[in-house]
């Protein structure tokens, strides 16, 4: 898949001719995967290149310096946009003279003066300065539109990023994996923690959260790669309220059978089902005994 990064004030000359869809496309669930469904469509029917158009960040985080999480990385969303077929990839770097733009400017710069033949958004989807453009002002241009209705998690809500942050959030790691159609992943580096769980017979791989969304504490059924191999554990999201010395949310991985030291290793940790909620423990005899019976359950759970 081709990357190509656009720059306001130095766009490239383009003599293909593509097929794109726009949007930020944080977690490229089912929703999204519509759209993307649509692009290849007319890709193979007109011969048009596949693109998707996307923001090198979050628009908000611009605008009004909110600290965003995402579903994906940069990386894991060119990785799911490669496996799904799409041929190029248009990052917008995203600034605020960028997002006051009027919506014509928008479509002259990065829709006509890119050589965009078809255009597929969602239903909802809005652009330009203040959000003050929609699908209807790609209506009667040069190129060709196709608006994508939306699919639906029930009779009244629609899949999004924002629900299956909440799904996630609650514990509903099934649903959001299902809406997601893949599991929930995190990626990142292996780090030092306290290293108390060596000391406790269960000893675990911390791992960076980054930017990514946090999901409900607690302990979850998990499949990591690491080195290219993968592997069964059990993972805890929290705080480690036992211990009550961590002030920030911590990612702690204890990989079943697995005696390897990958500190510094990258490591992507995919979660397959909640277990139960993080809970704080009168000693640390009781502790062990609660996650001697989590090992358990999970082993049998993932067929270890």
């Amino acid at each position: 898949m081709e990357i190509i990064e656009l720059e306001l004030h130095d766009l490239p000359q383009l003599t293909k001719h593509y097929v794109v869809a726009i949007g930020f496309f944080d977690g490229l669930h089912l929703g999204h995967q519509k759209l993307i469904e649509e692009v290849k469509h007319i890709s193979q029917t007109k011969g048009y290149q596949s693109a998707v158009m996307t923001f090198d960040q979050h628009p908000l985080t611009v605008l009004k310096g909110e600290e965003k999480r995402y579903l994906t990385s940069r990386h894991d969303r060119n990785r799911i946009l490669e496996h799904l077929g799409i041929d190029t990839l248009f990052v917008i770097r995203f600034s605020k003279e960028v997002a006051a733009l009027s919506p014509e400017d928008f479509i002259d710069k990065y829709i006509v003066g890119l050589n965009i033949q078809h255009v597929v958004v969602g239903f909802d989807f809005h652009f330009g300065n203040k959000n003050s453009g929609d699908v209807h002002s790609l209506e009667g241009h040069q190129f060709t539109l196709s608006i994508v209705p939306p699919v639906m998690y029930d009779e009244n809500v629609k899949v999004s990023s924002t629900l299956i942050k909440s799904l996630l959030q609650s514990g509903h790691v099934r649903d959001a994996n299902r809406l997601l159609t893949r599991d929930y992943a995190i990626t990142g580096k292996v780090i030092h923690g306290k290293a108390r769980g060596r000391l406790i017979g269960f000893p675990t791989a911390n791992v960076a959260i980054g930017k990514y969304c946090y999901l409900a504490k607690g302990v979850y059924g998990v499949e990591v790669e690491v080195n290219g191999q993968r592997y069964k554990g059990m993972a805890n999201i929290g705080m480690n309220p036992t211990f009550n010395d961590i002030f920030e949310m911590s990612l702690e991985i204890y990989i079943f059978d697995f005696h390897q030291d990958i500190y510094g290793k990258e490591m992507q940790v995919f979660f397959k089902f909640f277990e139960r909620p993080e809970e704080r423990f009168n000693d640390v005899d009781d502790l062990i005994k609660e996650m001697q019976h989590d090992e358990a359950y999970i082993r049998k759970a993932l067929d270890v």
